[in-house]
């Protein structure tokens, strides 16, 4: 006990001297916004930051919002230079971080008088230049000239790009920039600028842009009164009035309704400028750090793309698109071509099966012609058919591994194959047996097309092939087919009827036949899957430039929490029961709707559950 007495004054100097030794390597960095928090792109920046020096015990970050975007007179700024001088007269930062152009500037006025000879490192410059000695960081590099050539690549038949920008700062410096851009490219733009006074000016000049105008949102966050509104909310204000593509070049845009561009980040800033300062404070000479450009990356609105029929091969290659809807086939290519494989396996595995059953009845020809010539021989006879039944029993114990490995619906093919290998069956029984197997490898094969088609169709490679369609033509031949269906399956609770229109005057039109024949298949089948009794009615009328046809049923109808999904992949308006009474791989009426749309037409349908559905869908004539 007296020992630890008289050593624990020892210990506290010890852990003193650890803890003073520890604040003395200690790194204080300031870093100054030029404009204030809740700012999206001043928050950003300053997250990233943050992000990059949340593991390094040894810094400590000061942050001051100088909130220059709703108070930006000289007076002001004077006030925030004996602010700071009062506040900080006994600190010394090792490095002050400065974001946007306010911040450089002030910094270059006052930095001496108020922090003395401390390194700066800048980011969000709105241009290139000059920087003097103790001075270092990131441009922002705003590539005006990609987003044009993107704007150009976009629409060819542009009638003008109309500049948005503000009165602050960012919005002066920025619209020189763009100016200077415009006047030094080859190529002549036809283009204009617009400052409105207030938001109510922006709403009004942009809902007045006919079409073929192109809008270049710059910025726009400080009225001619000097009045303050965010990015986002100055935006949010003014897309609604605007009916024409919007194109940006920071990224607080997206996601609210701008088509894209080549954007600048606040994140990618802060990183860049983070792993400067880190150097710095490391020991390196900052005016051995040359400034960087910051860099840009191409992002797009999917949801743009489509409302204003942008072509996606335009865009360039290393391209991000946001709420892009999901794409089984895209998001899952391996499994897809996996499918593929075992489909393609599994129907050469039907091909040599039936080709094994064709030589398995010759053989067992062969072998009773060959029994009754040896009748005399019974030795001979003995050894045959021990013969017989070793090659009978290899077979069928090959035929039972197969049918373990071979999932639904080979089960049931191979399944009824064994029992059509059997003797003495009845021709009544042979037949059904053989129905079954046919049924269930036109299922395998109608998978397999499938597949193919939605394959093709969401890699843009199903070529549409026009040709004469004769109307009169086409429904004869669905009419005899289904009838025929009908009669074959001794359905006669269900009738087939087709319906045409008083006006005949389209006899004939130039479409893909094919696939048209493709789509009515689909939608009849369907109806015919889900219509235990009643009508199925198919025909078509003219609808301005369009025949618009339609198949309609009196069967179960569809529940209206199941019509948003009756056109997607895979889906069934009973996928949620747990027995799936009606079966189907629930790509028909996906297929049907993109035949439908590469046709130039659309895809809809009514319904009233327990009464019956009618699909219409139209193809221009």
């Amino acid at each position: 006990m007296k020992i630890i007495k008289q050593s624990l004054p020892i210990l506290l100097l010890l852990l003193l001297f650890c803890v003073k030794g520890f604040s003395s390597n200690q790194k204080d960095i300031l870093v100054l916004n030029s404009y204030h928090n809740g700012l999206s792109w001043t928050d950003s920046i300053v997250t990233s930051i943050k992000r990059e020096f949340s593991s390094e015990l040894s810094y400590s970050l000061h942050i001051e919002d100088m909130d220059t975007k709703r108070n930006f007179t000289k007076e002001y700024l004077n006030i925030l230079a004996r602010f700071y001088q009062d506040k900080y007269q006994n600190k010394k930062f090792d490095l002050i971080i400065s974001t946007d152009n306010n911040a450089y500037d002030f910094l270059l006025e006052y930095k001496e008088k108020i922090f003395g000879d401390v390194p700066v490192l800048f980011c969000g410059l709105n241009s290139i230049i000059d920087v003097p000695k103790g001075y270092s960081g990131v441009f922002e590099n705003t590539n005006y000239c990609s987003t044009i050539h993107l704007i150009e690549n976009n629409h060819p038949d542009y009638k003008e790009i109309v500049v948005v920008s503000d009165h602050s700062t960012t919005g002066e410096t920025a619209a020189n920039a763009l100016k200077n851009d415009f006047e030094h490219m080859k190529k002549a733009f036809r283009y204009r600028f617009i400052q409105p006074d207030n938001i109510n000016d922006l709403q009004i000049q942009l809902s007045s842009l006919s079409k073929g105008s192109i809008v270049f949102y710059l910025v726009y966050n400080r009225d001619s009164k000097g009045n303050y509104v965010t990015y986002e909310d100055s935006f949010k204000e003014a897309k609604p009035y605007c009916s024409v593509p919007i194109y940006c070049v920071w990224d607080f845009y997206m996601n609210r309704g701008a088509v894209g561009g080549a954007l600048i980040t606040g994140r990618n800033q802060g990183k860049l400028v983070s792993e400067m300062a880190k150097k710095v404070l490391a020991g390196a000479n900052i005016n051995d750090l040359p400034p960087k450009l910051a860099e840009y990356e191409y992002c797009f609105d999917y949801k743009q793309l489509t409302h204003f029929n942008i072509d996606r091969s335009k865009l360039p290659k290393d391209s991000y698109i946001i709420n892009e809807p999901y794409s089984f086939v895209r998001e899952n290519k391996e499994i897809v071509v996996l499918t593929l494989t075992v489909l393609i396996l599994l129907t050469i595995i039907i091909i040599v099966m039936t080709i094994n059953i064709h030589l398995r009845k010759v053989r067992a020809q062969k072998e009773k012609t060959h029994l009754l010539e040896i009748q005399a021989n019974h030795e001979s006879l003995m050894i045959a058919k021990e013969a017989a039944e070793e090659s009978s029993r290899l077979k069928s114990a090959f035929l039972a591994n197969m049918s373990h490995e071979i999932r639904t619906p080979m089960n049931a093919i191979l399944g009824f194959t064994d029992l059509l290998a059997g003797k003495n069956i009845e021709i009544e029984k042979r037949n059904r047996f053989i129905s079954i197997i046919q049924r269930n490898t036109k299922h395998l094969l109608r998978l397999i097309s499938d597949i193919l088609d939605i394959s093709k169709i969401e890699t843009n490679q199903l070529k549409i092939v026009k040709s004469k369609c004769v109307l009169d033509d086409l429904f004869v031949n669905l009419n005899e087919i289904y009838e025929a269906i009908l009669e074959l399956h001794d359905n006669k609770k269900l009738s087939f009827t087709t319906t045409l229109p008083d006006d005949r005057s389209i006899t004939e039109f130039n479409t893909d036949t094919m696939r048209l024949l493709q789509v009515f298949n689909n939608l009849i089948e369907n109806s015919i899957k889900f219509t235990a009794l009643g009508t199925i009615e198919i025909g078509y009328d003219i609808k301005g430039d369009f025949l618009r046809f339609f198949v309609k049923d009196t069967g179960i109808g569809i529940a209206e929490d199941k019509r948003k999904i009756i056109f997607d992949r895979f889906r069934q308006a009973d996928l949620n029961v747990d027995t799936r009474k009606y079966g189907g791989t629930g790509l028909g009426l996906a297929i049907s709707k993109s035949l439908v749309e590469l046709l130039g037409g659309e895809i809809w349908f009514t319904s009233k559950p327990g009464e019956g559905t009618t699909f219409y869908f139209t193809i221009p004539f």
